[in-house]
């Protein structure tokens, strides 16, 4: 089968978003069996091909020009079916559907986009499109609640991790005195933007109480900061709180720093409350880490309570609190917890276990 993809987000490697990380690797895992075309956007207007199967194309002016690459594709017929993860591919989409293309939307989120016209956009996608793709059962009902779709044409797709890449590995104390961590005892780490969605206000709330039991911990996020006005009221938090100088934000790391700084964490957590997948939390349970989060979203399909992971209730921050210091104070069952974890990774959440979710989906439309 020839595909073509289409994502308003850069290369990974140019900068990585969740969207655009999960789009480049079903394209990768997808380009094993089939020819893939890969349309996004760059820096500069460029064609790279990965492999014999899979074509990049970056586009400088992404939302201006992804329908002309598209329609020179369609018109050397070199693609029988059209994903699209953007609104600002709407053009394409018009185009593939005029040409009687097959096409697939993928969902990554149901919130509201802006402006307005946006989601305007993203709805009227959804009608067109033959098949709608969420990226778990919490965000399918969402959509079809929200955006009024039919349950029954919206498909899932949980996406996946490279546990290769993500995986236990021993880090040294000496290894994390490049980013002034060796001095604490323990590490407690969440991976997300800094944006209200995230909830990271929730972990500052109980570093109080968790630091009169451990003193020397430090708890660090890793996001960008996407919201300026959160990112204040966050560190005006800590400072009321008294925990700002056991506070640590890093707006970005390198891949290797990342896999490195999971497994140095004593901890992790994902406060949000509208996670549609979570995609760091499969990262860090590909790491051997239970995740302590609420029980919220796409999390509980991800989190077995008790068997690789814990989960709380939304907004409780006792059990919050509770839960972390458990974690702490039991090194042994958070291990056991984390090989779990893994085995569940490896099990259900890996690119080629998308990959093939997205084939019985293409092949249903085909």
């Amino acid at each position: 089968m020839n595909l073509c993809m289409l994502v308003d987000k850069p290369m990974p490697s140019e900068r990585p978003t969740g969207i655009g990380v999960a789009a480049f690797n079903m394209a990768l895992y997808l380009s094993k069996h089939h020819k893939v075309e890969f349309i996004c956007r760059g820096v500069v207007d460029q064609v790279q091909e990965l492999n014999d199967n899979f074509t990049i194309r970056t586009l400088r002016r992404y939302s201006r020009d992804n329908v002309s690459v598209l329609s020179r594709i369609l018109r050397q017929d070199r693609c029988d079916l059209i994903h699209i993860h953007s609104s600002a591919a709407f053009p394409s989409l018009v185009l593939a559907k005029a040409s009687r293309k097959k096409i697939v939307v993928h969902s990554h989120g149901a919130e509201g986009l802006h402006p307005i016209r946006l989601t305007l956009i993203r709805n009227a996608s959804m009608v067109l499109c033959d098949r709608v793709i969420a990226v778990s059962k919490d965000t399918r009902a969402k959509v079809s609640r929200i955006n009024r779709i039919p349950i029954r044409k919206i498909a899932v797709a949980y996406n996946g991790v490279n546990a290769e890449e993500f995986k236990p590995t021993h880090v040294s104390p000496n290894n994390l005195s490049k980013y002034n961590f060796a001095s604490f005892d323990n590490l407690i780490l969440s991976v997300g933007a800094v944006q209200g969605r995230k909830g990271q206000w929730a972990i500052l709330e109980c570093l109080p109480q968790i630091l009169q039991q451990y003193p020397n911990s430090v708890y660090v996020n890793v996001g960008a900061a996407y919201d300026k006005f959160y990112q204040k009221e966050l560190l005006e938090r800590a400072e009321r709180l008294g925990v700002s100088n056991s506070v640590r934000w890093m707006e970005r790391v390198s891949h290797e720093d990342l896999v490195e700084l999971i497994n140095a964490s004593s901890v992790c957590v994902q406060p949000s409350l509208g996670e549609p997948f979570g995609l760091a939390v499969v990262e860090e349970m590909a790491c051997g880490k239970s995740v302590v989060a609420f029980n919220s979203g796409a999390l509980p399909e991800i989190i077995d309570d008790g068997e690789n992971g814990i989960l709380v209730a939304p907004n409780n921050l006792p059990a919050l609190t509770q839960a972390v210091l458990g974690e702490l104070s039991d090194p042994g069952r958070s291990r056991k917890l984390g090989e779990a974890a893994r085995l569940k990774v490896l099990a259900k959440f890996t690119w080629d276990a998308t990959a093939f979710q997205l084939e019985e989906i293409y092949r249903d439309l085909t």
